[in-house]
């Protein structure tokens, strides 16, 4: 099947479930992605589905607790707790009162963390594009709903989230609440500047930041493949260069997704995600051609690591590339390697895109 193909993406053509599964997998939270189902196919925008979302998931963490750290506090408390400072006591003549100046530790729900999703909701709150496309009613009951969700956190201080803040961030195994609400805290953070763009602002942010999108696919097909290859080993895989005389300058290879089989016969792939908001392929004199540096960069994740035995020598490539209407799939074959360039469909309903990426992998490792 082959088209020319105009690689500019229609922001206003994928659907939001679309975006929201894709970033579920990037986020390796697809568990997650039945249970807002119909949120997802029924928001008016992206931004609003991320509010509706993040408001669920932090009355959840209301409900069961939310997270606590202990910290060291010094306050004239009646009786004594902790240990007891003389001087200040003696200082504030809190003996003769019956008080005592202590210090002691106390729980605290003012964690970095809940800051960040107290200070997220009260942003999204009173952000007027969730109101983009939603009925009146709608708009007024999310908005309602997240203001009562930042009163409830009414012992969590407001903060001006800073992307810093993300980065001190540490989330353990009993943490996996938290997971998803401070994903979408992440992200809004990063589409928090307006664009000159009509329809869904956010998801025209999102695909409007190559660097960011392309983050997100590369890890959504990486993630997408481990769930649903159990068979198989699935990941980002550091190659070298086979220099036989070892020149330390020599950089390294790192694939976007490897799949190989756990067991014989032993069968290999290498899947290079792109993503490019002007074109997939350069355009010279109207005959398409596919970017060379992709080729050559797939060409040499395959050619040179034949040495390592004979799933590398028989290895398969796969350029693969986001669209936002009709689908590209061409093959070739370079000197035992087969390799394909493929597009998938952001505009298919998400079960489509699903079968269209194992039917990428099917042929190699579905039996």
């Amino acid at each position: 099947m082959s088209t020319q193909l105009d690689a500019r993406i229609d922001t206003q053509a994928i659907p939001i479930r679309n975006v929201w599964y894709l970033l579920l997998y990037a986020w390796d939270l697809a568990r997650w992605q039945d249970r807002w189902s119909g949120q997802s196919e029924s928001a008016p925008n992206l931004l609003g589905l991320f509010a509706r979302v993040l408001a669920s998931c932090t009355s959840d963490l209301l409900r069961r607790q939310l997270g606590r750290i202990i910290r060291n506090r010094q306050g004239e408390i009646r009786g004594i707790r902790g240990k007891v400072d003389f001087a200040a006591s003696l200082k504030r003549l809190s003996f003769e009162n019956g008080r005592a100046v202590c210090r002691f530790p106390e729980p605290t729900v003012d964690t970095l963390r809940n800051r960040i999703l107290r200070s997220t909701l009260n942003r999204l709150a009173h952000d007027e594009r969730i109101r983009v496309g939603a009925p009146g009613a709608k708009f007024k009951r999310l908005r309602h709903d997240l203001i009562g969700v930042v009163k409830a956190l009414d012992g969590v201080k407001l903060i001006s989230v800073q992307s810093s803040d993300f980065a001190r961030l540490q989330l353990g195994r009993n943490d996996r609440d938290y997971q998803l609400p401070l994903a979408i805290c992440a992200l809004v953070h990063r589409l928090e500047m307006p664009l000159e763009a009509s329809g869904d602002q956010a998801i025209a942010g999102l695909l409007h930041d190559e660097m960011v999108f392309s983050d997100i696919f590369e890890k959504a097909i990486r993630n997408f493949y481990r769930l649903h290859l159990p068979d198989c080993r699935v990941k980002s895989e550091q190659l070298s260069w086979p220099d036989e005389i070892g020149l330390s300058h020599v950089p390294i290879m790192i694939t976007d997704t490897t799949i190989e089989t756990r067991s014989r016969p032993l069968k290999r792939m290498v899947i290079d995600t792109k993503y490019y908001s002007d074109h997939l392929v350069r355009r010279y004199e109207g005959i398409g051609k596919f970017r060379s540096e992709h080729l050559y960069q797939i060409y040499s994740y395959l050619r040179t690591q034949e040495s390592r035995g004979e799933p590398y020598r028989c290895a398969e490539g796969v350029l693969l590339y986001p669209s936002s209407g009709g689908e590209f799939d061409e093959a070739m074959l370079v000197q035992g390697h087969r390799i394909r360039i493929r597009t998938v469909d952001l505009t298919m309903p998400w079960q489509a895109i699903e079968s269209s990426l194992m039917e990428i992998v099917r042929r190699v490792f579905v039996n």
